[in-house]
């Protein structure tokens, strides 16, 4: 007898044996049916397989014709498509005004769950009481509400004085928050208290790296986390980081001391800048892999910033852009948005920025520090829009190097790794039996042809099925947000 056929055997019988003692009810068995499995576990593509779910879990999966389907078990017929691990976005923001049609055209609960996106990290949500962002992660576990497994930090320790850092810190844990999230306007003394009692407590700190503070502060009270490329950008720059300035006055501080060193007027100055400054990018990526420190993206931010303030006209038109609040858009037209004001008549440090970060993601990427996806979408405020922006960045990542198979590895794999660190189980991100049901059903190979998962055929999320009919549903503006899965 070949091994294969033993093998075969092997997984008929272990499938046998899951299966015993299965409820009847074919809502918690879920059959994909001779489908190519990028597993994420390594660059392959495992053909023609059949993945068996029970409830919310990964329980086998082999050969299409070998591995036993039970009778009353959903049946999804993938054809030959394409079945790959449900997407990550680690930095984004809920708003509690996602609720109101008013605002928000759709949920982008829902904007995420079209778009592949079965995770979703909250960088601090806004809206009172912030313990909403929880009711929503509850709801979704428990299946009342359509929507991504949410991570979330509670109260933003935002600028100094916070008046009782350690106390904020815990309170955050004590309502049920996953991390901590520190920011770029904080002291020396209460990044230090916040940071003794997230240790002391044991729970996860991400965030900016405050202007007072610096690399080498952070790294030494030991973050876990960086939130943004863009946040090393400032390690570049001769700043005084000992006067006591607000949060208005830090940013001008900032800028200021950008225009006073930086000589823009050049054609070459991108060149010089990168020659001048590699000892300091060297030094940044020896530090950043000697903590072991992961980084998120958010490179979404300075293209669509580059967009904004150069061809307002051509963002506008963006087909998903009919997902930003309304309000919101017509402050872009009027050129009162955020950044065309904090930009205005200093364009090119924003085209200057945007090429310094994509320099410092290209290093951090040959270096092998531990990068995840992220966009900081959801906020309404900046034209990132929920969902969508997720393919964005996947591609900005192409465009600056990557494979498909290493952009798609910080939205599934790379992420899992930063939650289990995090929250203790990152049981998703791979296809392997055992893990989380969180699945993407796409017609073409993806590390072949990345943009195939910007149309999924459907969506599984922590054992949910969503058809593409259900996911169009979901995000049509006129649509109950609370419609059901298939």
């Amino acid at each position: 007898m070949t091994k294969t056929k033993i093998a075969s055997l092997i997984a008929v019988a272990l499938v046998a044996i899951v299966l015993t003692g299965c409820s009847n009810d074919a809502a918690t068995l879920t059959a994909f049916v001779d489908v190519h499995v990028v597993p994420m576990t390594s660059e392959r593509i495992v053909e023609n397989q059949t993945v068996l779910i029970k409830e919310a879990r990964i329980v086998a999966m082999g050969d299409s014709g070998t591995l036993m389907i039970p009778e009353d078990a959903q049946r999804i017929d993938g054809n030959g498509a394409y079945l790959i691990p449900g997407l990550a976005d680690m930095h984004m923001h809920t708003r509690l005004d996602w609720e109101d049609r008013d605002v928000w055209p759709v949920h982008p609960l829902n904007l995420y769950l079209a778009n592949g996106v079965t995770t979703i990290r909250d960088f601090a949500p806004t809206g009172s009481p912030l313990t909403y962002a929880l009711q929503w992660r509850d709801e979704i576990r428990a299946g009342v509400r359509n929507g991504p497994a949410i991570y979330a930090s509670g109260q933003l320790l935002y600028a100094s004085p916070l008046g009782d850092p350690d106390g904020i810190v815990r309170r955050n844990q004590a309502l049920g928050f996953d991390f901590i999230k520190l920011y770029s306007y904080l002291t020396v003394e209460d990044f230090h208290d916040a940071m003794a009692a997230a240790k002391e407590i044991g729970i996860y700190t991400a965030g900016h790296i405050p202007y007072a503070v610096g690399l080498d502060g952070v790294l030494a009270e030991g973050m876990d986390e960086v939130a943004h490329v863009e946040e090393l950008l400032f390690e570049f720059l001769d700043i005084d980081r000992s006067v006591n300035l607000s949060a208005d006055e830090w940013l001008r501080h900032i800028i200021e001391a950008g225009l006073r060193q930086w000589d823009f007027s050049s054609t070459d100055f991108q060149v010089e800048f990168e020659i001048d400054h590699h000892a300091t990018l060297t030094s940044i990526i020896d530090r950043l892999s000697a903590a072991d420190i992961p980084v998120c993206t958010t490179m979404d931010i300075d293209e669509v910033i580059q967009w904004k303030l150069f061809s307002p006209e051509a963002f506008l038109e963006r087909s998903e852009n009919r997902y930003l609040p309304s309000a919101y858009l017509d402050s872009l037209q009027r050129g009162e948005e955020k950044h065309q004001i904090q930009f205005r008549g200093i364009e090119s440090l924003a085209t200057f920025k945007y090429n310094v970060d994509r320099w410092v993601l290209n290093a951090l990427h040959e270096a092998g520090i531990l990068l995840v996806a992220g966009t900081d979408a959801g906020t309404g405020g900046m034209g990132i829009v929920p969902g969508f922006s997720l393919h964005d960045e996947l591609q900005l990542l192409l465009d600056n190097g990557f494979s498909p198979y290493e952009a798609i590895a910080t939205s599934t794999v790379n992420a899992a790794v930063v939650i289990e660190r995090m929250a203790g189980s990152g049981d998703f991100g791979t296809i392997e039996v055992g893990k989380k049901a969180d699945l993407v059903l796409v017609r073409d190979n993806p590390l072949e042809d990345i943009s195939t998962l910007r149309e999924p055929l459907g969506v599984m999320a922590a054992g949910r099925w969503y058809s593409q009919r259900t996911l169009a549903e979901l995000i049509a503006p006129d649509d109950s947000p609370s419609s059901e899965a298939e």
